[in-house]
C-alpha cells in the first residue's frame, strides 16, 4: 500500500470514529423560553401518563423507542405512572378503551426542517487530511401535543433546535484543548456536552408543557357538574 492510500485510509478511520467532530447546539425560540417547573420535583404525583413516540422519516422506530424510554423516565422521576407506546404502521399498540384511562396523553414526533452541507468543502477537507474543516448544518423540530383521555387538546408546541457539526482534526484539537483548560463544562463543544445541553432544554420545556396541561385539565374539570348522590368527583392527578 503506497503512502497516499495509507493517508486516505487513516482519514476514513478518523472520520468514522467521530473523533474530529465539534458540534454547536443553538436552541431556537421555543427552547429559549423561561421554564419555572423544576423537573426534579414531584410535579405529577399520582397521575397516569401515556407517552406515545411516533416514528417517521426523521425519527426511526428504534430512536422513537429510545426517546419514549427517556421521556418516560423523566415523568416517572416527577411522580407519574407512565406507559409508553411506539405506534407501528400508524397503529398504536395501546387501546384507550382498555384498562385505566390516562390523565394525560403526550404525543411526540420529530421533523428535519433543514439540512445544508458543502460538497466542494468536503473534498477540500479530504485533500487536506481534515486540517480544513467541513461542516453540516441541520435544524430539527420536536412536535409535542398533550391531550386528555377524551382527546381534548390541552397543550401543543414545536420545540426547534439547530446543530452545526464541524469535521476536522485541527478544529477538534483546538476546541478539545479549550474544553480541557479554559471552558466551563456547560460551554464545552466536544464530547457529549451539546447533546446534554439539548436534553436539558428539551426536558425542561416538556415538563413545563405537561404541567400547563395538567393545570388546564384541572380547571376544566372544576366546571363539570358534581356527581349526584353525595359521591365525590375524581380529581385529575389523584388515586381513584
Amino acid at each position: 500500500m503506497n503512502a497516499s492510500a495509507t493517508s486516505v485510509s487513516l482519514l476514513l478511520v478518523t472520520l468514522l470514529s467521530g473523533c474530529v467532530t465539534v458540534t454547536v447546539y443553538q436552541p431556537l425560540s421555543s427552547l429559549q423560553r423561561p421554564s419555572i417547573v423544576d423537573p426534579q420535583l414531584a410535579n405529577f404525583e399520582g397521575m397516569r401518563l401515556l407517552v406515545r413516540c411516533v416514528p417517521g422519516d426523521y425519527l426511526k422506530a428504534p430512536d422513537a423507542d429510545l426517546l419514549c424510554r427517556k421521556v418516560g423516565a423523566l415523568f416517572r422521576n416527577q411522580g407519574a405512572k407512565v406507559e409508553t407506546d411506539v405506534p407501528r404502521n400508524g397503529r398504536s399498540s395501546r387501546s384507550l378503551e382498555k384498562g385505566a384511562q390516562p390523565d394525560l396523553i403526550v404525543d411526540l414526533s420529530s421533523r428535519l426542517l433543514h439540512k445544508e452541507s458543502s460538497g466542494p468543502l468536503w473534498a477540500l477537507t479530504a485533500l487536506s487530511l481534515t486540517l480544513v474543516p467541513a461542516f453540516t448544518e441541520y435544524s430539527v423540530a420536536q412536535d409535542v401535543t398533550i391531550r386528555d383521555a377524551s382527546g381534548f387538546l390541552l397543550a401543543s408546541d414545536s420545540l426547534k433546535a439547530r446543530f452545526i457539526e464541524y469535521f476536522g482534526a485541527g478544529i477538534w484539537g483546538v476546541n478539545w484543548v479549550l474544553d480541557a483548560l479554559v471552558r466551563p463544562p456547560e460551554e464545552e463543544l466536544t464530547g457529549e456536552a451539546p447533546a446534554r445541553d439539548f436534553s436539558r432544554d428539551f426536558y425542561a420545556q416538556l415538563s413545563q408543557l405537561a404541567f400547563n396541561a395538567r393545570v388546564r385539565s384541572d380547571v376544566l374539570r372544576s366546571f363539570e357538574p358534581r356527581a349526584q348522590g353525595g359521591g365525590e368527583q375524581r380529581q385529575t392527578g389523584t388515586e381513584p
